[in-house]
Protein backbone atom coordinates (compact mmCIF):
# COMPACT_ATOMS: atom_id res chain seq x y z
CA UNK A 1 0.00 0.00 0.00
CA UNK A 2 0.81 3.45 -0.75
CA UNK A 3 1.15 5.66 2.42
CA UNK A 4 0.59 8.98 0.41
CA UNK A 5 -2.89 7.50 -0.34
CA UNK A 6 -5.64 8.53 1.56
CA UNK A 7 -9.57 8.55 1.39
CA UNK A 8 -12.32 10.30 2.78
CA UNK A 9 -15.72 8.34 3.60
CA UNK A 10 -19.01 10.73 3.27
CA UNK A 11 -21.12 9.62 5.58
CA UNK A 12 -22.98 12.60 7.65
CA UNK A 13 -26.31 12.74 5.32
CA UNK A 14 -29.69 11.39 6.26
CA UNK A 15 -30.23 9.55 3.39
CA UNK A 16 -34.09 11.26 2.83
CA UNK A 17 -34.46 9.55 -0.34
CA UNK A 18 -35.17 6.76 1.36
CA UNK A 19 -37.28 7.61 4.07
CA UNK A 20 -39.20 6.56 6.17
CA UNK A 21 -36.50 3.30 6.63
CA UNK A 22 -33.88 6.00 6.40
CA UNK A 23 -34.04 8.40 8.78
CA UNK A 24 -32.58 11.24 11.07
CA UNK A 25 -31.54 9.29 13.67
CA UNK A 26 -30.07 6.48 12.03
CA UNK A 27 -29.72 7.27 8.04
CA UNK A 28 -28.96 4.69 5.26
CA UNK A 29 -25.06 4.85 5.42
CA UNK A 30 -25.56 2.59 8.41
CA UNK A 31 -28.34 0.34 7.83
CA UNK A 32 -27.39 -3.07 6.57
CA UNK A 33 -29.78 -2.77 3.70
CA UNK A 34 -28.80 -5.77 1.62
CA UNK A 35 -29.22 -8.10 4.17
CA UNK A 36 -25.46 -8.91 4.18
CA UNK A 37 -24.22 -8.57 7.43
CA UNK A 38 -22.58 -5.38 6.88
CA UNK A 39 -23.90 -1.76 6.79
CA UNK A 40 -23.94 0.28 3.86
CA UNK A 41 -20.68 2.54 5.73
CA UNK A 42 -19.16 -0.77 6.36
CA UNK A 43 -19.16 -2.27 3.39
CA UNK A 44 -17.59 1.04 1.90
CA UNK A 45 -14.93 1.11 4.69
CA UNK A 46 -14.00 -2.63 3.84
CA UNK A 47 -13.60 -2.03 0.01
CA UNK A 48 -11.47 1.28 0.45
CA UNK A 49 -9.65 -0.86 3.31
CA UNK A 50 -7.83 -3.32 0.92
CA UNK A 51 -5.57 -0.71 -0.82
CA UNK A 52 -5.69 2.72 1.04
CA UNK A 53 -3.71 2.15 4.61
CA UNK A 54 -6.22 2.05 7.37
CA UNK A 55 -5.06 4.93 8.78
CA UNK A 56 -5.39 6.95 6.45
CA UNK A 57 -9.16 6.78 5.92
CA UNK A 58 -11.31 9.34 7.24
CA UNK A 59 -15.00 9.55 8.10
CA UNK A 60 -16.70 12.71 7.35
CA UNK A 61 -20.24 12.09 9.33
CA UNK A 62 -22.37 14.48 11.02
CA UNK A 63 -21.81 15.48 15.04
CA UNK A 64 -24.89 13.03 15.80
CA UNK A 65 -23.87 10.10 14.53
CA UNK A 66 -20.54 9.65 16.20
CA UNK A 67 -21.33 6.94 17.86
CA UNK A 68 -22.96 5.08 15.46
CA UNK A 69 -19.23 5.74 13.45
CA UNK A 70 -17.53 4.63 16.54
CA UNK A 71 -19.91 1.21 17.03
CA UNK A 72 -19.95 0.26 13.45
CA UNK A 73 -16.00 0.75 12.87
CA UNK A 74 -14.03 0.58 16.12
CA UNK A 75 -11.21 0.12 14.65
CA UNK A 76 -11.13 3.64 12.94
CA UNK A 77 -9.13 5.71 15.27
CA UNK A 78 -10.67 8.78 16.73
CA UNK A 79 -8.86 11.34 15.15
CA UNK A 80 -10.12 9.88 11.53
CA UNK A 81 -13.45 10.58 12.44
CA UNK A 82 -13.91 14.09 11.35
CA UNK A 83 -17.66 15.63 12.71
CA UNK A 84 -19.68 18.76 11.23
CA UNK A 85 -21.56 20.71 13.70
CA UNK A 86 -23.88 21.12 11.09
CA UNK A 87 -25.77 19.30 7.60
CA UNK A 88 -24.42 21.95 5.02
CA UNK A 89 -23.42 19.25 2.37
CA UNK A 90 -20.29 17.98 1.22
CA UNK A 91 -18.01 20.54 0.29
CA UNK A 92 -17.81 22.09 3.80
CA UNK A 93 -16.99 18.19 4.96
CA UNK A 94 -14.36 17.89 2.65
CA UNK A 95 -12.81 21.08 3.97
CA UNK A 96 -13.18 20.41 7.32
CA UNK A 97 -11.47 16.65 6.64
CA UNK A 98 -8.59 18.10 4.37
CA UNK A 99 -7.41 20.18 7.41
CA UNK A 100 -6.89 16.80 9.31
CA UNK A 101 -5.15 15.30 6.22
CA UNK A 102 -3.52 18.07 5.73
CA UNK A 103 -2.22 17.79 8.92
CA UNK A 104 -0.45 14.47 8.34
CA UNK A 105 0.76 14.79 4.40
CA UNK A 106 0.23 18.15 2.69
CA UNK A 107 1.36 16.10 -0.62
CA UNK A 108 -1.31 13.24 0.09
CA UNK A 109 -3.77 11.79 -2.61
CA UNK A 110 -6.92 11.69 -1.58
CA UNK A 111 -10.18 9.49 -2.71
CA UNK A 112 -13.36 10.98 -1.34
CA UNK A 113 -16.55 8.80 -2.18
CA UNK A 114 -20.41 8.58 -0.53
CA UNK A 115 -20.91 5.96 1.69
CA UNK A 116 -24.36 4.84 -0.13
CA UNK A 117 -22.83 2.98 -2.97
CA UNK A 118 -22.27 -0.54 -4.28
CA UNK A 119 -19.27 -2.26 -5.99
CA UNK A 120 -19.62 -5.52 -7.78
CA UNK A 121 -16.00 -6.44 -9.17
CA UNK A 122 -13.68 -5.78 -6.64
CA UNK A 123 -10.49 -6.17 -8.03
CA UNK A 124 -11.33 -4.18 -11.20
CA UNK A 125 -12.31 -1.19 -8.64
CA UNK A 126 -8.71 -2.03 -6.88
CA UNK A 127 -6.60 -1.70 -10.22
CA UNK A 128 -9.01 1.28 -11.63
CA UNK A 129 -8.34 3.78 -8.50
CA UNK A 130 -4.92 2.43 -7.88
CA UNK A 131 -4.10 3.73 -11.50
CA UNK A 132 -5.91 7.28 -10.55
CA UNK A 133 -3.94 7.88 -7.81
CA UNK A 134 -0.80 6.97 -9.76
CA UNK A 135 -1.66 9.27 -12.32
CA UNK A 136 -2.47 12.15 -9.69
CA UNK A 137 1.83 12.14 -9.58
CA UNK A 138 1.53 13.33 -13.63
CA UNK A 139 -1.00 15.94 -13.15
CA UNK A 140 -2.38 18.34 -10.92
CA UNK A 141 -6.18 18.39 -11.97
CA UNK A 142 -9.29 15.86 -10.32
CA UNK A 143 -10.04 12.44 -11.59
CA UNK A 144 -13.98 11.71 -12.16
CA UNK A 145 -15.45 8.19 -11.97
CA UNK A 146 -17.67 8.17 -14.51
CA UNK A 147 -19.99 4.94 -15.52
CA UNK A 148 -21.98 4.41 -18.78
CA UNK A 149 -26.13 5.46 -18.55
CA UNK A 150 -28.30 2.61 -18.84
CA UNK A 151 -31.50 4.58 -19.30
CA UNK A 152 -32.05 8.09 -19.74
CA UNK A 153 -32.42 8.90 -15.64
CA UNK A 154 -33.28 12.39 -14.77
CA UNK A 155 -31.42 11.45 -11.43
CA UNK A 156 -27.87 11.68 -12.00
CA UNK A 157 -25.31 14.07 -13.19
CA UNK A 158 -23.98 13.99 -16.61
CA UNK A 159 -20.37 14.08 -17.36
CA UNK A 160 -19.20 14.64 -21.27
CA UNK A 161 -16.03 13.36 -22.19
CA UNK A 162 -13.70 15.36 -24.42
CA UNK A 163 -10.62 14.37 -25.56
CA UNK A 164 -8.10 11.22 -24.51
CA UNK A 165 -5.03 12.45 -22.43
CA UNK A 166 -4.16 9.50 -21.80
CA UNK A 167 -4.83 5.53 -21.57
CA UNK A 168 -8.67 5.53 -20.49
CA UNK A 169 -8.74 8.94 -19.22
CA UNK A 170 -10.34 11.89 -20.78
CA UNK A 171 -10.94 15.20 -20.46
CA UNK A 172 -14.22 16.66 -18.94
CA UNK A 173 -15.99 18.59 -21.82
CA UNK A 174 -19.17 19.61 -19.80
CA UNK A 175 -21.63 18.65 -17.22
CA UNK A 176 -24.92 18.70 -16.60
CA UNK A 177 -26.61 18.06 -13.06
CA UNK A 178 -30.09 16.37 -13.07
CA UNK A 179 -31.40 17.10 -16.63
CA UNK A 180 -34.80 16.88 -17.72
CA UNK A 181 -35.80 13.79 -19.59
CA UNK A 182 -35.46 14.90 -22.67
CA UNK A 183 -32.00 15.97 -22.38
CA UNK A 184 -30.84 12.88 -20.51
CA UNK A 185 -32.35 10.98 -23.75
CA UNK A 186 -30.02 12.99 -25.94
CA UNK A 187 -27.05 12.60 -23.17
CA UNK A 188 -27.57 8.78 -23.94
CA UNK A 189 -27.80 8.52 -27.22
CA UNK A 190 -24.93 10.35 -28.22
CA UNK A 191 -22.61 7.76 -26.18
CA UNK A 192 -20.74 10.66 -25.09
CA UNK A 193 -21.74 11.28 -21.59
CA UNK A 194 -21.48 9.49 -18.07
CA UNK A 195 -23.10 9.21 -15.21
CA UNK A 196 -21.22 10.91 -12.33
CA UNK A 197 -20.75 8.72 -9.61
CA UNK A 198 -19.13 10.97 -6.67
CA UNK A 199 -16.34 9.21 -6.66
CA UNK A 200 -13.31 11.98 -6.78
CA UNK A 201 -9.67 11.36 -6.65
CA UNK A 202 -7.35 14.49 -6.26
CA UNK A 203 -4.49 15.82 -4.60
CA UNK A 204 -4.39 17.79 -1.27
CA UNK A 205 -2.82 20.70 -2.88
CA UNK A 206 -5.27 20.76 -5.83
CA UNK A 207 -8.72 20.81 -3.44
CA UNK A 208 -7.10 22.99 -0.93
CA UNK A 209 -6.69 25.66 -4.11
CA UNK A 210 -10.14 24.86 -5.56
CA UNK A 211 -11.93 25.48 -2.03
CA UNK A 212 -10.33 28.12 -1.23
CA UNK A 213 -11.80 30.13 -4.08
CA UNK A 214 -14.89 29.51 -2.13
CA UNK A 215 -14.13 29.40 1.36
CA UNK A 216 -11.58 32.50 2.31
CA UNK A 217 -9.02 32.23 4.69
CA UNK A 218 -8.89 28.33 4.35
CA UNK A 219 -5.91 28.11 2.69
CA UNK A 220 -4.17 30.28 5.61
CA UNK A 221 -5.80 27.69 8.22
CA UNK A 222 -3.78 24.89 6.44
CA UNK A 223 -0.79 26.76 6.59
CA UNK A 224 -0.95 26.16 9.74
CA UNK A 225 -1.68 22.47 10.48
CA UNK A 226 0.95 20.05 11.40
CA UNK A 227 1.35 16.36 13.02
CA UNK A 228 1.23 18.51 16.57
CA UNK A 229 -2.10 20.37 15.91
CA UNK A 230 -4.50 21.05 18.91
CA UNK A 231 -7.46 19.57 17.24
CA UNK A 232 -9.46 19.96 20.38
CA UNK A 233 -8.60 24.29 19.85
CA UNK A 234 -9.56 23.13 16.35
CA UNK A 235 -12.99 22.30 16.92
CA UNK A 236 -13.84 25.13 18.73
CA UNK A 237 -12.95 27.52 15.79
CA UNK A 238 -15.06 25.05 13.63
CA UNK A 239 -17.91 25.54 15.44
CA UNK A 240 -18.29 28.78 15.25
CA UNK A 241 -17.09 29.54 11.89
CA UNK A 242 -18.85 26.31 10.50
CA UNK A 243 -22.53 27.58 10.61
CA UNK A 244 -21.33 30.79 8.23
CA UNK A 245 -20.13 28.18 5.17
CA UNK A 246 -22.02 28.26 2.56
CA UNK A 247 -23.95 25.24 1.09
CA UNK A 248 -22.44 23.37 -1.61
CA UNK A 249 -22.12 19.68 -3.15
CA UNK A 250 -18.31 18.32 -3.61
CA UNK A 251 -20.23 17.66 -7.22
CA UNK A 252 -20.21 21.15 -7.89
CA UNK A 253 -17.58 22.27 -7.04
CA UNK A 254 -15.45 20.18 -8.47
CA UNK A 255 -17.00 19.47 -11.85
CA UNK A 256 -18.22 23.64 -12.25
CA UNK A 257 -15.73 25.73 -10.75
CA UNK A 258 -12.92 24.04 -11.72
CA UNK A 259 -11.39 23.48 -15.09
CA UNK A 260 -8.84 20.83 -15.02
CA UNK A 261 -11.27 17.69 -14.63
CA UNK A 262 -10.63 14.18 -16.04
CA UNK A 263 -13.30 11.56 -16.65
CA UNK A 264 -12.25 8.07 -15.97
CA UNK A 265 -14.58 5.98 -17.22
CA UNK A 266 -15.73 3.07 -14.45
CA UNK A 267 -14.52 -0.81 -15.14
CA UNK A 268 -16.02 -2.20 -12.57
CA UNK A 269 -19.96 -3.23 -11.52
CA UNK A 270 -21.21 0.20 -9.73
CA UNK A 271 -24.68 0.91 -8.35
CA UNK A 272 -26.28 3.76 -6.42
CA UNK A 273 -28.28 3.67 -3.54
CA UNK A 274 -30.09 6.94 -3.92
CA UNK A 275 -33.86 5.99 -3.74
CA UNK A 276 -36.40 4.01 -3.68
CA UNK A 277 -36.60 2.30 -6.89
CA UNK A 278 -32.49 2.10 -7.11
CA UNK A 279 -33.00 0.27 -4.17
CA UNK A 280 -36.28 -2.23 -5.50
CA UNK A 281 -34.17 -2.66 -8.81
CA UNK A 282 -31.00 -4.31 -6.57
CA UNK A 283 -32.72 -6.25 -3.90
CA UNK A 284 -33.44 -9.86 -4.59
CA UNK A 285 -37.01 -10.73 -5.40
CA UNK A 286 -39.46 -13.72 -5.14
CA UNK A 287 -40.95 -15.11 -8.05
CA UNK A 288 -43.76 -12.39 -7.54
CA UNK A 289 -41.53 -9.59 -7.90
CA UNK A 290 -41.86 -8.93 -4.59
CA UNK A 291 -38.96 -7.48 -2.04
CA UNK A 292 -38.74 -8.38 1.38
CA UNK A 293 -36.24 -9.16 4.07
CA UNK A 294 -36.73 -12.63 6.52
CA UNK A 295 -40.26 -11.13 7.93
CA UNK A 296 -42.99 -13.56 8.60
CA UNK A 297 -45.79 -13.09 5.60
CA UNK A 298 -48.97 -14.08 4.20
CA UNK A 299 -49.44 -12.16 0.29
CA UNK A 300 -52.44 -12.93 -1.51
CA UNK A 301 -52.06 -11.88 -5.25
CA UNK A 302 -49.32 -9.54 -4.45
CA UNK A 303 -47.06 -8.56 -7.54
CA UNK A 304 -43.75 -5.41 -7.72
CA UNK A 305 -44.07 -4.32 -4.16
CA UNK A 306 -41.09 -3.41 -1.56
CA UNK A 307 -41.48 -4.84 2.26
CA UNK A 308 -39.65 -3.04 5.34
CA UNK A 309 -41.51 -4.14 8.03
CA UNK A 310 -40.09 -4.32 11.74
CA UNK A 311 -39.45 -8.66 11.76
CA UNK A 312 -41.31 -9.45 14.56
CA UNK A 313 -44.30 -8.51 13.30
CA UNK A 314 -46.26 -10.83 10.54
CA UNK A 315 -47.32 -9.05 7.43
CA UNK A 316 -50.68 -10.14 5.75
CA UNK A 317 -51.39 -8.26 2.36
CA UNK A 318 -53.87 -9.07 -0.79
CA UNK A 319 -54.66 -8.12 -3.93
CA UNK A 320 -50.88 -5.00 -3.34
CA UNK A 321 -49.80 -4.25 -6.81
CA UNK A 322 -45.97 -2.03 -7.61
CA UNK A 323 -46.63 -0.47 -3.94
CA UNK A 324 -43.99 0.11 -1.02
CA UNK A 325 -44.80 -0.59 2.83
CA UNK A 326 -42.43 0.83 5.03
CA UNK A 327 -41.88 1.17 8.46
CA UNK A 328 -39.52 2.93 11.35
CA UNK A 329 -40.57 3.24 15.18
CA UNK A 330 -42.74 6.13 14.20
CA UNK A 331 -43.92 5.66 10.90
CA UNK A 332 -45.80 3.34 8.56
CA UNK A 333 -45.95 4.61 4.56
CA UNK A 334 -48.19 2.98 2.21
CA UNK A 335 -47.72 4.24 -1.13
CA UNK A 336 -46.81 3.33 -4.70
CA UNK A 337 -43.07 2.63 -5.20
CA UNK A 338 -42.40 4.11 -8.67
CA UNK A 339 -42.91 7.97 -8.20
CA UNK A 340 -40.67 9.56 -6.55
CA UNK A 341 -41.94 12.88 -6.69
CA UNK A 342 -45.49 12.25 -4.58
CA UNK A 343 -43.26 10.48 -1.72
CA UNK A 344 -41.01 13.77 -1.74
CA UNK A 345 -44.09 15.47 -1.21
CA UNK A 346 -45.44 12.59 1.34
CA UNK A 347 -42.29 13.14 3.56
CA UNK A 348 -42.59 17.38 3.06
CA UNK A 349 -46.35 17.04 4.16
CA UNK A 350 -45.46 14.69 6.76
CA UNK A 351 -42.78 17.35 8.54
CA UNK A 352 -44.94 19.95 7.97
CA UNK A 353 -47.93 18.61 9.75
CA UNK A 354 -45.90 16.58 12.31
CA UNK A 355 -42.81 18.42 12.65
CA UNK A 356 -38.84 17.31 12.32
CA UNK A 357 -39.39 14.69 14.75
CA UNK A 358 -40.75 11.92 12.65
CA UNK A 359 -37.66 12.49 10.46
Amino acid sequence: MNSNNYCIILAGGIGSKLWPMSHSSKPKQFLDLFTTGRTMLQLTYDRYAHFVPRENIFISTYKDYADLVREQLPEVGESQIVLEPLQISTAPAIALTLMHIIARNPEANVISAPADQLVYNHAAFEQQLSEGLALLGETDGFIAIGIKPTRPATSYGYLQAGEEVKDGFFRLKSFTEKPDIDFARLFCESGEFYWNTGIFLWNAQTMLRALSKDYPGLEKMALQMNDKTDFAKYADIVSEQYPRIRFQTVDTLILEHTTNVYIAPCTFGWADVGSWKNYYDLRGKDAEGNVMDNMRHLLYSCNDNLLNIASDKVVILQDLEGYMVVENDKVLMVCKKDDPAFIRRIMNDARMKFGDDIM
